[in-house]
C-alpha cells in the first residue's frame, strides 16, 4: 500500500481537478472572480503558507467544495459486516457486503436546496449546508481519507496557478460532462481543454524557459 499510494493519490487529485476545471469552464463569471483571487495571491510571487489558507482563498476553496459535492471521486464504499447488527429494520449478517453511498445526501433536496444547481455560497457562514454527515467526498468515520487536507489544499494551489499563469477555453465548446466511472469517477477522455493565453511567466527571469521542456 505504501507504494501504491502516491499513484491512488495522484489518480484522485487529477479526477478532482478535471472536474473541476470543467466545472470553471462551463462558468465564466466564476472563472473570471477566481482569476481575480489567483492574480492576489501570486502578485508577488510565490505565496506565504498563510495566503493560500482557507480564509485566503475562500472562493477558490469553495468552489473546490462544490465541485466535490457534484462530482464526488468516489461516491460510495463497500465494506464487509464484522459484527452481526440491524440497521432501519434489516439484518446485517457477518460477512454480508454492504454498499455504503455516503455521497447520496449530496442530491437530496431536503440537505441541499436545488442540489443540481452548482452554488459555491451553500458553504458561507450563515448557510453551511455542508453541517453534519450531510457531506462526504472523501468518506466518513474512521473509514475518511487520511490525505483529505492535503488533497484539498494542493486541488487549491493547482486550480490557482493553472488560472494565474495560462488562460483555458473548452477545445468543443458544445461538450456535454459524462463521466467514466472506472476505476474512479472521471470526465471522459473526450473532454479536451486548450490553452489559448499565457498570461505571466510561469518560471521567473532567473530561468531559461527555453531549456524546459
Amino acid at each position: 500500500f505504501s507504494l501504491v499510494s502516491p499513484l491512488i493519490v495522484s489518480l484522485y487529485l487529477g479526477n478532482a481537478l478535471s472536474f473541476a476545471l470543467h466545472a470553471l469552464l462551463s462558468r465564466p463569471d466564476m472563472y473570471e472572480q477566481i482569476q481575480v483571487e489567483a492574480d492576489r495571491v501570486f502578485a508577488d510571487g510565490d505565496p506565504a503558507p498563510d495566503a493560500i489558507g482557507k480564509s485566503a482563498i475562500n472562493l477558490t476553496y469553495r468552489f473546490f467544495m462544490e465541485s466535490q459535492r457534484l462530482y464526488p471521486i468516489i461516491p460510495m464504499q463497500i465494506r464487509t459486516v464484522m459484527n452481526a447488527c440491524v440497521v432501519e429494520g434489516y439484518e446485517l449478517p457477518v460477512g454480508s457486503r454492504i454498499f455504503i453511498v455516503q455521497s447520496a445526501a449530496h442530491y437530496m433536496e431536503d440537505v441541499f436546496p436545488d442540489p443540481f444547481c452548482f452554488d459555491v455560497d451553500r458553504y458561507l457562514p450563515e448557510r453551511r449546508e455542508d453541517k453534519g454527515l450531510s457531506y462526504a467526498p472523501f468518506g466518513l468515520g474512521t473509514h475518511k481519507c487520511l490525505g483529505y487536507p492535503w488533497v484539498e489544499l494542493q486541488l487549491a494551489v493547482n486550480l490557482l496557478m493553472l488560472t494565474r499563469f495560462f488562460r483555458f477555453e473548452m477545445a468543443d465548446p458544445s461538450y456535454k460532462l459524462r463521466i467514466n466511472p472506472f476505476p474512479t469517477m472521471a470526465p471522459t477522455q473526450k473532454l479536451k481543454i486548450t490553452v489559448v493565453e499565457k498570461r505571466h511567466d510561469l518560471y521567473g527571469s532567473k530561468y531559461d524557459e527555453s531549456r524546459v521542456q
